[in-house]
């Protein structure tokens, strides 16, 4: 195996530093954006349902969501009624309240059937009559796989990097050479490796401390591992590989100075947002918040950040388990909105979801759903152009046991052939932050096959 510089990184990212440190010096692209702007990716782990999430509220389609879903059909006789979205004929589940209001105000979109896609010719009969083609995305409903497609905007082959790091690649410096403009609080992850730059990996809550010789452990883990990486009988890259393992040292001694005070310092003017709440995702945003808060000090100009929620995985116990889930992510996201409002930054930072995929319209035998494909996603933000709704939810047939659930359904049980692609939906978001038509290709490879590349449903920062 040739030792290169992801390898060296992997090898120390898993095992000298743990999650704390992951990445190595980087190369500037392209100029950021005059004023701060931030993107906050939540990957919501397991597949959420986007069919209980965004509820058709028209009379007919809400009869035939009810007869389909069956006994996980959200309504008022059973207590759980969904959320009306204005004017719209859809309504939000339940668990989504603070969410509701953000659509009130215009801050937060939309963007219907979203999914893994090669291109845009494959349709629902051309899936039938062939589902390993060469314009399927592989390994459809596999969970490693389609992560991987999401995370890496590229369906087809194997992948080494993922759209949010190879945005980074296309970003400039920031802070110093020391904060990378990734920033992970959910561990290492392939979303956020680039070509040239991997992330720096924070702990979601508590201190990221690294100091030169943290005791007689620390000196001998990095001694015992220069030694071996410097015997010319065991690697011929003796010298690259011990200059990584005094990069990444050094680098790491560098932003744990910087960023430690950051994360276990207090702010009051954002505080005040997430102490009431305890969870992982509204742990990561309040850390999220806490360094975009601190971005003139850090010499930041545009940021890439990466949490996670989990696990939707609902093949059992759906009802109990997606509400407390989007609980969870509700009350995170609207603290995080209201801060980014006291830092006077909404319009400078936008966050969005992604998800292996969503279920099965038609429950399975155990309360839950099975693995399906097109879902929807939520952009929050005040960029997002208001009341945004980008796409279609799809159409239901009328109920019939046994027959395709609508005309998107590649088979029986309501997994939708998606409409829009994760090319086009990440593409928007990389146009936002200020990556360039010229960039565009080598973030995303396959955008040639899309149109439009840029769904519209955000404004230009500030």
């Amino acid at each position: 195996m040739t030792l290169n510089r992801r390898t060296v990184l992997q090898g120390l990212g898993g095992s000298l530093f743990a999650s704390q440190l992951s990445f190595l010096p980087r190369i500037a692209l392209s100029a950021t954006p005059s004023s701060y702007q931030a993107l906050v990716c939540i990957f919501l782990y397991g597949g959420n349902d986007s069919n209980n999430t965004v509820i058709p509220l028209d009379a007919t389609n809400y009869e035939r969501y009810q007869q389909w879903r069956t006994s996980l059909a959200l309504s008022a006789g059973n207590g759980d009624a969904p959320i009306p979205l204005g004017s719209t004929t859809y309504g939000l589940h339940p668990s989504l309240p603070k969410t509701a209001s953000l659509w009130d105000t215009g801050d937060v979109g939309i963007v219907f059937n979203v999914g893994t896609l090669v291109d845009q010719s494959l349709t629902v009969a051309g899936y039938q009559a062939n589902p390993t083609g060469p314009n399927v995305p592989d390994n459809l409903f596999s969970h490693e796989d389609q992560r991987n497609e999401w995370k890496s905007a590229i369906s087809k082959g194997s992948v080494e990097t993922g759209w949010g790091g190879r945005i980074a690649d296309t970003l400039a410096y920031s802070g110093g050479d020391l904060v990378p403009p990734l920033l992970s609080f959910a561990g290492p992850d392939l979303y956020t490796l680039g070509a040239r730059d991997a992330p720096l990996c924070l702990p979601a809550t508590g201190p990221f401390l690294l100091k030169p010789y943290l005791g007689k452990t620390y000196r001998s883990i990095v001694d015992s591992l220069a030694t071996r990486l410097s015997n010319p009988a065991q690697t011929p890259y003796a010298d690259e590989a011990t200059t990584a393992v005094q990069t990444i040292t050094t680098a790491g001694i560098g932003a744990s100075g910087l960023l430690n005070p950051v994360l276990t310092g207090a702010n009051p003017v954002i505080d005040g947002f997430f102490s009431p709440l305890s969870s992982s995702i509204s742990q990561q945003l309040w850390s999220v918040a806490k360094v975009i808060a601190d971005n003139a000090s850090l010499g930041a100009k545009a940021q890439v950040f990466y949490a996670d929620l989990g696990n939707f995985d609902t093949h059992q116990n759906e009802l109990v388990v997606q509400a407390e889930l989007l609980s969870e992510l509700d009350d995170a996201v609207y603290a995080f909105y209201q801060a980014m409002g006291a830092l006077g930054l909404t319009k400078n930072v936008t966050t969005f979801t992604l998800s292996d995929f969503s279920r099965t319209y038609v429950p399975n035998t155990t309360g839950g759903t099975d693995h399906a494909w097109g879902s929807d996603m939520f952009v929050y933000g005040g960029s997002v152009k208001p009341q945004s709704v980008v796409g279609h939810m799809p159409a239901l047939n009328p109920f019939v046991s046994g027959q395709p659930v609508g005309p998107l359904d590649i088979g029986t049980e309501g997994r939708w052939l998606p409409q829009i692609s994760v090319v086009q939906y990440g593409a928007t978001l990389a146009s936002w932050l200020g990556v360039s038509a010229k960039n565009l290709p080598t973030v995303f490879p396959s955008i040639a096959n899309f149109k439009p590349q840029n769904l519209g449903f955000l404004n230009p920062a500030p």
